[in-house]
């Protein structure tokens, strides 16, 4: 049984910004359906910076980074990823536990992200997890936005 530590770290950290690359790129190989490079994972991060969190998490094994997950003071979740040598063992549970601690200590009344139709598994963790599906709080959603949740705090 693993032991997860989760902390709220710079995401400038050389091991944890290299599990942000890895989480870009996965997310690129999914959506695009081909390979990345590491100019194009450049772009992405300098076109979506991590910044503007309230916090951000990671989680950690025996003091190795093997995920992350980002909260904006607002309580949207971001970033939420677990590297696949770290899935299915608690992590992600572990991520949310302390995102949603943090978010009570902010006295946030809920917690709330979007996903992509291709995160599958993405969707099924946050209906297990105690999120409700709700309508887009848009009506012009984004280009990766196809399902939107919350849960209430």
């Amino acid at each position: 049984m693993t032991v997860w530590a989760v902390d709220g770290e710079d995401p400038e950290r050389a091991d944890v910004n290299a599990l942000l690359r890895d989480y870009f790129a996965e997310l690129t190989v999914r959506y695009f359906d081909r390979p990345t490079t590491e100019a194009e994972i450049d772009l992405t991060l300098a076109e979506y910076p991590t910044t503007g969190l309230g916090v951000f998490l990671v989680l950690r094994a025996a003091g190795v980074a093997a995920g992350h997950l980002g909260v904006y003071p607002t309580g949207e979740l971001t970033r939420f990823y677990v590297h696949p040598s770290h899935r299915r063992s608690g992590g992600g549970r572990a991520l949310l536990a302390a995102a949603e601690d943090w978010a009570r200590s902010q006295n946030l009344p809920r917690l709330f992200l979007d996903t992509r139709d291709d995160l599958v598994e993405a969707r099924a963790f946050y209906a297990s997890a105690g999120f409700s599906e709700i309508p887009p709080p848009t009506t012009s959603p984004g280009k990766f936005q196809d399902h939107w949740f919350e849960k209430t705090l």
